[in-house]
Order: C-alpha cells, then sequence, then structure tokens
C-alpha cells in the first residue's frame, strides 16, 4: 500500500489533480487524525485543528519528497505534529 500511496503522492505533484488528491487524503488522513486527538484539548480545538489540517493538506503532501524515502505515516506525523503545535501557539 505504501508503494501505491507514495504514486499517487507524486501522481498529485506533477499533475495536480484533484481526485488524486482526495484519494491520498482518504487514506493518509486517519493518520493526521490520529496526531490530531494527541493534541487536541477539546472538541472545539479538534475541530479546529481539523479544518486547518485539511486546509493545508495540498500543500504538506506537496512537500513530500519520494526519493528521500521516509515512510509517509511517518513524513505526516512530524510534519502534522509540527503544524499543530503552530497552530495552537499562534491561537494561544
Amino acid at each position: 500500500m505504501e508503494k501505491q500511496i507514495i504514486s499517487w503522492i507524486t501522481d498529485y505533484q506533477n499533475t495536480g489533480d484533484e481526485a488524486v488528491l482526495r484519494q491520498v487524503r482518504e487514506v493518509c488522513w486517519p493518520i493526521v487524525e490520529a496526531v490530531l486527538q494527541e493534541k487536541a484539548i477539546d472538541d472545539e480545538q479538534a475541530n479546529n485543528l481539523r479544518g486547518k489540517g485539511i486546509e493545508r493538506f495540498p500543500f504538506i503532501i506537496s512537500k513530500y519528497q519520494a526519493d528521500v524515502q521516509l515512510p509517509v505515516e511517518t513524513f505526516l506525523r512530524n510534519t502534522y505534529r509540527f503544524y499543530f503545535h503552530q497552530v495552537m501557539r499562534e491561537s494561544s
């Protein structure tokens, strides 16, 4: 499955195809949701982070570099952990 996800990400990066982006988001969102649940203090904050995370997903996934060979899950966990930390800091 990892190879398929990387293939979709590369396809999205090369074409900007929104249908491919939706596929990637559908498969990868549970990873982001897990990070979100770790960070959020309450439902309101979770909803705020979720909205911002979905909005930022195209940018974040466009930065994935297949040639680095970092697993997609690790990339998403690390990137979203940092991003959610920034969002929470800005809102406080």
